[in-house]
């Protein structure tokens, strides 16, 4: 097998998407490696489960407000015009642990810090948990979580800057924090927590 699939090419698989060499190549991992048995079976479980639910149309002003934001082109994660963070420290107690020790990290950037602590979840996913922060309460931000420039998660942090991702994939590899004119992003490994 070329590489171990992402949970993408796994979704992509099971719903025909993917070129038949790579198709191939998933399908090996899927059979021969237990984390891809996982998520396959999850993703079989989820797409059962779907296909069972009634989808309703949601009335229209929350259909409008839902529209609104997701049209809101402060929300745009296209464009340039993020801060990059500065990573400012790295702990794991994997080494003086038992498997599943945290991960804490610290970031600084421009206008203040925000602190992350990442912890192992189920195969393949991590729960992560941080707060920005500012000179100033900064209030709710939107934090974005991202793999290879995709989206993979959103949240809203409270007021106090606190935001929380119970299943976080471990493959996204950036983080991404709006709040006012504030735009501040930084790179993740978490698979490495």
């Amino acid at each position: 097998m070329s590489s171990r699939p992402t949970f993408t090419e796994i979704v992509d698989w099971m719903e025909g998407r993917l070129p038949s060499d790579r198709a191939h190549d998933v399908a090996e991992a899927v059979a021969h490696d237990d984390a891809a048995a996982d998520a396959a079976a999850w993703v079989a479980e989820f797409l059962a489960t779907a296909e069972r639910l009634q989808m309703e149309s949601p009335p229209a002003d929350l259909r409008g407000r839902l529209r609104a934001l997701f049209n809101d082109p402060a929300r745009d994660l296209s464009d340039g015009a993020w801060e990059r963070a500065r990573l400012l420290y790295a702990r794991s107690a994997r080494d003086a642990a038992p498997s599943g020790a945290e991960t804490h990290l610290a970031f600084e950037f421009g206008a203040g810090r925000f602190v992350l602590v990442v912890a192992p979840a189920s195969h393949g996913y991590v729960e992560l948990r941080g707060q920005l922060l500012l000179a100033t309460p900064p209030g709710p931000a939107d934090v974005t979580l991202l793999e290879g420039g995709v989206v993979r998660g959103r949240s809203r942090s409270a007021a106090d800057g606190r935001f929380r991702f119970a299943l976080a994939p471990a493959s996204v590899d950036e983080l991404r924090i709006a709040v006012g004119g504030l735009r501040v992003t930084a790179q993740l490994e978490p698979s490495r927590a």
